[in-house]
C-alpha cells in the first residue's frame, strides 16, 4: 500500500501545477539567490531553474512564482516546465538553448479576444509572428498575411520575454543584435506534447498553469523573469 501511495503522489506531481511546497528547489538558505539581481521595485518573479523531479534531461525545469512582501520573498506556486532541447546558455539564433539571467516581460498574449489579466497584452492572431529573419524586422512582432500558425494551441497563454531588445513595432526601440536570438516566450503546450523541449522558450506544460501565471502577474509589481538563478 505504501508503494501504491507513493506512485499516486508521483503521478499527481507529474500532471499539473504543484502547490507551495515546504521546500522549493534550489538554494533555500536565507534570501533566494535571485533577490539581489532584480530591481528593488520588483515584488513578483517568475523563476525557472533546472529540476530533476520529473526527468533527467537537460531541458527539464520547474517554473516558480515568487512574491515579495514585508516579510521577504515567498514561493507561491510552482509548475513543471521545459526549456530548449540543448539546455541553458543561449548564444545565437537556432542553438536551441534558453537564455540565462533576469529579463522583463515585454507583453503578455493570448489567442482569445480579451486580456486574461491586468498586464500589458496583445492578441495572438493566425498571422502573428516574432520574426527570426535577418534584416530590419529581426526579433520583431509582425502580422504576416498568409501565416496561419500564430494562434496555435501552444500560444493560448503566455508572454514575450524582453530578450535581445525584442520589438513590438518595426523600428520602435533599440535594434536587436543580429543573430543573437529571437522570439523568446513563456508559453503553454500543444496537445499531446506537454513535456516536450522547446527551441529556446520556456514551456509551462499544463495550460492551466500558464493561464494562472498570466492572471497572477501585476504591472505594479514590476515583475521579472529569472532564468537559472
Amino acid at each position: 500500500m505504501r508503494r501504491l501511495g507513493l506512485l499516486v503522489v508521483g503521478l499527481l506531481l507529474a500532471t499539473g501545477p504543484v502547490g507551495t511546497p515546504a521546500q522549493a528547489e534550489g538554494p533555500q538558505a536565507g534570501v533566494p539567490a535571485f533577490a539581489g539581481a532584480v530591481p528593488a521595485t520588483t515584488s513578483q518573479v517568475v523563476r525557472t531553474i533546472t529540476s530533476r523531479r520529473w526527468c533527467h534531461r537537460v531541458y527539464c525545469t520547474v517554473t516558480q512564482a515568487w512574491q515579495k512582501d514585508a516579510g521577504g520573498w515567498h514561493l507561491v506556486r510552482q509548475f513543471r516546465s521545459t526549456i530548449g532541447s540543448s539546455g541553458w546558455g543561449k548564444q545565437r539564433e537556432g542553438d536551441r538553448r534558453s537564455p540565462v539571467g533576469v529579463y522583463g516581460i515585454k507583453v503578455t498574449f493570448s489567442t482569445g479576444a480579451k486580456a486574461p489579466g491586468p498586464m500589458p497584452w496583445r492578441r495572438r492572431r493566425p498571422t502573428s509572428v516574432v520574426s527570426d529573419a535577418a534584416g530590419s524586422s529581426y526579433n520583431t512582432w509582425l502580422e504576416v498575411p498568409g501565416v496561419r500558425s500564430g494562434d496555435r494551441p501552444s500560444m493560448r497563454w503566455g508572454w514575450v520575454v524582453d530578450y535581445n531588445h525584442v520589438r513590438l513595432t518595426p523600428g520602435d526601440g533599440t535594434q536587436p543584435v543580429p543573430g543573437k536570438g529571437s522570439g523568446i516566450f513563456y508559453h503553454t503546450s500543444r496537445p499531446g506534447h506537454r513535456w516536450a523541449p522547446t527551441a529556446g522558450c520556456t514551456q509551462v506544460g499544463n495550460p492551466r498553469g500558464m493561464r494562472w501565471l498570466v492572471r497572477w502577474l501585476r504591472p505594479g509589481a514590476d515583475p521579472r523573469v529569472v532564468q537559472r538563478l
